[in-house]
Formats: structure tokens, sequence, C-alpha cells
């Protein structure tokens, strides 16, 4: 059959998109997702209940085929930079709800000049209060009611207080609070400086992911909405400059989904690799790796952007620890503004995690992270070959412009104020340069081996006395002293270019713009110039990224397309 819209990419912008396209019964909407479904009765616990990034890192939920390169490219080409060999795993989710079923569940919007920025670079229609309207029909806030607060939407908003807070958390409230960043309730109507609760769509320690808020039961049933998980997509199918089809494999059997309009929804990195593959991207590139070129679009895969983001790592005095029943492990998160005089206000970030895992040694450590709210560096995507299972690159260029790195500097000597200054200081027993090694990646994942071996860390740790400092550097691998690496220019900018990574908020690669720049892909409705019938929904439309994470605002952006259409229609 001929669908009126085929949507590729079952994420949070792709199950909003299936839920309110197929709204209208007269419209068959099919959605196809490369990994399985997740179906409201059939969650498993590690999705639904685990209040840590669950499965960190199983490779069942994720894509295993990107390589990623977080250094500055300089004068290098992608090719020169991936004989370095230095790159790094990003994990992009491969499950029905995309992001939103394996992230850390943040539901934090963006402050105003986000969105007037979007329009000033190009993106008409979407100013702050052109999309306001769209973060409320999508939210159902369970603490606030005001004008800047959804109450009936599908996805459910929570924070927890500071009542419930452990230690550490209620530590670095006051400290910052005595630095001039002040304390409130909902940064969702409060868009200064200050320090507030993470706004969760967590409810009652469970996961509400894209999937549970838009593919519920009742929507399921629709006879016109048409799932089809487990589905690997191959290209899209042209005739002439109209996108006519998609062709997926599912356990070595090809099949076409053909349709009325096409809409590419496979997140920041797969989306510009799906057009490339299908021949819709730099010309030169695409001949480079053996694709016959149907659109020259030199912007495909440029202007990837990320947040860059370093941490400092802390072993946590008893009393600073969380309670074992509260289960989530990031409350206090925080924007401030560096004074920077080419930078915006609010354009940094910080947040602070009272345990670092699930384990009893995660359970000693925390963490206090930070960077660029704003960050102006951008990256590219490419092919590594024609087919889907040749994979991509990311390089992601992080702290390449110099605004970035400078304010990443002034702040981890910002953190390193915060942990010296009481309260905080009498909340730990040490702080150290941290570094996302790959075996504390690893030990993040939860097993019987993992458990055997970090109950007897936790045991040494907490009982190695007057060794606590030298046991403690040994067993995270951290190879200096914060003092030192701080009070050495060289050595601080060594540690954060090893030590940075992204936040898992790429976006940017297809993005919007006016016809005038050369460099958009899309227009403001998310159509793709230059080809009829094709359409991009998702992060990778956004024209700059946004003061937060990005899952809620890709949902938005998913809410607002989706009204377009069927007011177009």
């Amino acid at each position: 059959m001929i669908y009126d819209y085929v949507i590729v990419g079952g994420g949070s912008a792709g199950c909003v998109l299936a839920n309110r396209l197929s709204a209208d019964p007269t419209k068959h909407v099919a959605l196809i997702e490369s990994g399985p479904d997740t179906p409201p009765e059939h969650i498993s616990d590690q999705i639904y209940s685990l209040p840590f990034l669950p499965h960190y890192f199983e490779d069942a939920y994720y894509w295993t085929k990107i390589e990623a390169y977080m250094d500055p490219i300089g004068n290098r080409s992608v090719q020169e930079l991936r004989k370095a060999g230095n790159s790094r795993v990003y994990e992009q989710a491969r499950v029905m709800g995309g992001g939103s079923t394996v992230n850390g569940q943040v539901a934090i919007r963006g402050i105003p000049s986000d969105y007037d920025e979007w329009e000033s670079l190009g993106a008409s229609g979407w100013s702050f209060a052109d999309c306001l309207p769209y973060f409320r029909k999508l939210e159902r806030d369970l603490d606030f009611s005001g004008s800047f607060n959804g109450t009936n939407g599908p996805l459910p908003i929570h924070r927890i207080f500071p009542d419930q807070w452990g230690g550490l958390s209620l530590a670095f409230r006051d400290a910052l609070q005595n630095f001039g960043v002040p304390y409130f309730d909902d940064c969702h109507s409060n868009f200064g400086d200050g320090c507030f609760p993470f706004p969760k769509n967590n409810v009652y320690g469970h996961r509400v992911s894209a999937v549970l808020a838009y593919l519920d039961g009742a929507t399921r049933q629709r006879k016109n909405l048409h799932l089809f998980p487990d589905h690997t997509i191959d290209r899209i199918t042209f005739d002439g400059r109209r996108a006519t089809s998609v062709i997926a494999s599912k356990s070595g059997h090809k099949s076409t989904f053909s349709g009325n309009e096409i809409i590419v929804s496979c997140g920041a990195l797969n989306t510009p690799a799906l057009l490339m593959r299908s021949g819709v991207g730099p010309g030169d590139h695409l001949k480079e790796v053996g694709v016959d070129v149907v659109l020259d679009r030199p912007g495909v895969g440029r202007n990837l952007q990320e947040h860059p983001l370093v941490g400092i790592g802390m072993h946590l005095k008893a009393e600073a620890r969380l309670a074992p029943t509260l289960r989530s492990n990031f409350l206090l998160n925080c924007r401030f503004s560096s004074g920077h005089p080419e930078c915006p206000p609010q354009d940094m970030k910080l947040s602070v995690s009272n345990r670092f895992a699930w384990s009893k040694i995660g359970a000693q450590l925390g963490t206090v992270q930070f960077g660029p709210n704003k960050a102006y560096s951008q990256g590219m995507v490419q092919l590594k070959g024609p087919a889907s299972n040749d994979g991509i690159v990311a390089a992601f260029n992080l702290l390449s412009d110099p605004r970035d790195l400078q304010r990443m500097v002034d702040a981890v000597r910002f953190a390193s104020k915060l942990l010296k200054s009481e309260p905080v200081s009498g909340m730990i027993h040490m702080a150290f340069p941290g570094v996302y090694s790959e075996m504390m990646r690893n030990l993040t994942t939860v097993s019987k081996k993992n458990r055997l071996l970090t109950d007897c860390a936790a045991f040494i740790l907490e009982n190695s006395g007057p060794f606590q400092r030298k046991v403690t550097r040994a067993m995270v691998g951290a190879h200096a002293e914060l003092d030192s690496v701080v009070a050495n220019d060289n050595a601080l900018i060594d540690w954060i270019r090893r030590g940075v990574q992204g936040d898992w908020h790429a976006c940017g690669t297809c993005k919007m713009g006016s016809e005038s720049d050369k460099l958009s892909v899309v227009d403001s409705d998310g159509r793709l110039r230059g080809i009829d019938g094709l359409r991009i929904v998702d992060a990778s439309i956004m024209p700059s990224v946004p003061c937060a994470n990005t899952n809620v605002t890709t949902m938005m952006i998913a809410e607002k397309i989706a009204d377009r259409i069927q007011s177009t229609d």
C-alpha cells in the first residue's frame, strides 16, 4: 500500500509524529524503527525502573557503528582524524522511543534566547513565543501550573525538591548562593542565573519515555497506524527529485514502504547518514564513498553541535550521600553566566550527582559536571561507505571555538572554588580530575562480575583509613591531584582536552534556515530544499544547540511540525 506518511525512526520525534498524524483516521501512517519495540505492557525493568542510564551499555539498544571523535579537527581531514586512532564511544539509541528510552530523563526545555536565536538564524516562526505553546502542549507538569507550564500533555514532568536531597546537593545549592547564583524551584518560568531541581519525565521512580507517552495502548489500537520495529533502514528512493519510498530490511528480507510523504526522524547522526546514503548531501563526499548524487546539498552533515562536558569526581563522606531509597542521582542543576563578552547570559551549566552508579562503590562517589551551555564549536558527520552497515564518522570538534575552550577553563576554576568553600568542602574526602574512561564506563553495567568487583572496591575504599586519598586515586585512575592541575595552565588544558566528552546532545546536522543560507538543509516546516515529499523532523534541524538537554526540544519540534502538516493538508 501507499501510506500517507512514512516516518523513518521511532525515537522521540517519531513517536510524537506517529501519534499526532494518525489521529486523523483517514491518514495511514507507517512508523519504521531499526530497534526493538517497547510497548507499554512489555518493558524491561532496565528501561522502566532503574534510575541510572540503565543498560550502560548493552549493544542491543544502541548503534555500534558510530566512530566519534571529540578532538578539534584543526587542519586535518576526517580521514586524517581517523588515522590518529583516538575514537570514542558515542551512544545513540536503537530502540523504540529513541533517546527517551535510554537517557537520563531530563526534561529541561531551554531558555527564550535559544529559540529567538533560531529565528534570527533564518528559522522563521521558531521564536520562543512561537515554540512555547508546543512545549506546553506536550507537558503535564505535576508541580506547577503557571503560564509557562503545560498541564494536559502526554508527558508527565516531575521534580525532586531540596527537602529530599542528599547532603552534597544541598551543600552545592548553598555554596552557589554564596557565589551569587540563587535557587529557584522552576527553571521553566525563571530564566536568569540560578540553580534548581532537575525537571524529569520520571514519575514515582518510573521512566515515561516518548513511546510510553505517545504510543500508549489506545494509540496502538488505531487501525491506520502501522508499526514496523526491527527494520534496518537502507535508503530512500526517488523519482527524479521526489522522494517516493523507503527501503528497509529485517532478518535479511528487504521491504519497500511507499508514501506520499517521507518524514526522516533518525536523529542528528543517523539522519544525515541516511540522506547521504540515499544520494542527498555534499556531492564531493558522496562520490568519494561511492554514492550516486541525487542532490548536492553541502549542509547535510555539517553544523554538528554538542554540549562539551568535563567532570570532577568526589569521594563523599557519609552525610553527603543519597539515601538508598532515593532512586534519582542527579538532583541539582545550574545555569549561570560566564561574563564572556562574546557570549549571552546563562551560557554555562553545572550539575551535581550524589551517586555515580548503582553499585556500592558508586554510592560513595559523586560528580560535578560543567561546561558551556551555549556552545559554538561545530563538527561534521560523514559516511564510511555506501551501505547501511558500513557505519559513520562523527567528528565533534569539541572546544575548537576559542570561546568554548576559555569558558571551560574558567568553569573548572569556578568548580574548584566551590569544592573548597563551605559547606561543600565538609562533604567530601577528596576531589579528583575525572576522565570518563572505558573502565569506568564498563563498571556502570549491571552484572554479577561487576557487582563482585565493585563490592570489594567499596569495602577497600571505605576502610583504607589514612591511605584513603591514595586508594581513591588508584581506584578511579586519577593521575594527578586536582589542585596541581588547576594551578598549571598547560596541565589544565591537557586534562580538559583528554577528559572532554559530549553530553549526548548532538544536533544541527540538517539545520533549518533561510533559502539564502547555502548550508541550510530544510525550511521552517522541515521540508528538504530541492526534494519534494521529504521532510526532516528531529534534533538535526536545530539551527543551534539550545541551553538544555535536547530531548524535550526535539519533541516540541515534532509537535510543532505535526501541527503544521495537519493544518496544510
